[in-house]
């Protein structure tokens, strides 16, 4: 049995976007977070994903030039690290990292009794890193936020922290902080949503979902 289907990469990618952008005309997505969304949407197949997407402390374009202008880019975990297109993240000389398993970070966790994604902020704070993402533990994002109410300074912050217990209060918290943000409201987020964040926002001075 032969089955037909679209085998090319780009024209896969154009269909799907082009019926993305198709059923969002009729959702009240502002335009300048339109990339954003259409890329989680089709990271995550939900449209229901749309109405969640919010940027907080700043406007798109300015959150999309504080991660173009480069640096370190700490990440809560490998998996979304690995989700970021390596091509546009070396153009903008950005450097996307994950601590969490290093042997230093569970050596501090286990001293002050606090978990690795914790440790890892602490230390990525520590060497001065100004930029973050969060795709799964929203206790990473509350000890930035502790850090960041303690003076730390954050550039900018893509907080979509997946869970039952504090996800949707650590994006609540952030929204509320006032720091350059974008964030998924809820419970629901992941590593796969953050870095489709990600990638939209680095390609904003691109087509559209290009």
């Amino acid at each position: 049995m032969t089955f037909s289907y679209e085998q090319k990469p780009q024209a896969i990618e154009d269909a799907s976007f082009a019926m993305i952008r198709t059923v969002l005309a009729s959702y009240a997505v502002p335009e300048a977070l339109l990339p954003v969304v259409i890329r989680v949407v089709h990271a995550g197949a939900d449209f229901s994903l749309a109405s969640l997407v919010t940027v907080g402390g700043t406007t798109v374009p300015d959150l999309a030039a504080r991660l173009r202008r480069g640096g370190r880019l700490f990440c809560d975990v490998s998996m979304l690290a690995a989700g970021i297109s390596r091509k546009i993240a070396a153009d903008c000389g950005l450097d996307p990292f994950a601590s969490v398993h290093d042997e230093s970070v569970a050596e501090k966790a286990a001293a002050k009794g606090i978990t690795r994604a914790m440790a890892a902020v602490d230390m990525a704070v520590a060497q001065g890193v100004r930029l973050f993402a969060f795709g799964n533990a929203p206790t990473a994002l509350f000890r930035l936020l502790e850090h960041a109410r303690e003076g730390a300074p954050v550039d900018a912050v893509i907080g979509m922290p997946v869970g039952f217990v504090g996800a949707a209060d650590s994006k609540e918290a952030l929204l509320a902080s006032g720091l350059p943000c974008l964030t998924l409201r809820g419970p629901r987020g992941g590593s796969n949503l953050c870095a489709a964040a990600l990638n939209a926002l680095l390609r904003l001075d691109d087509a559209p979902a290009s």
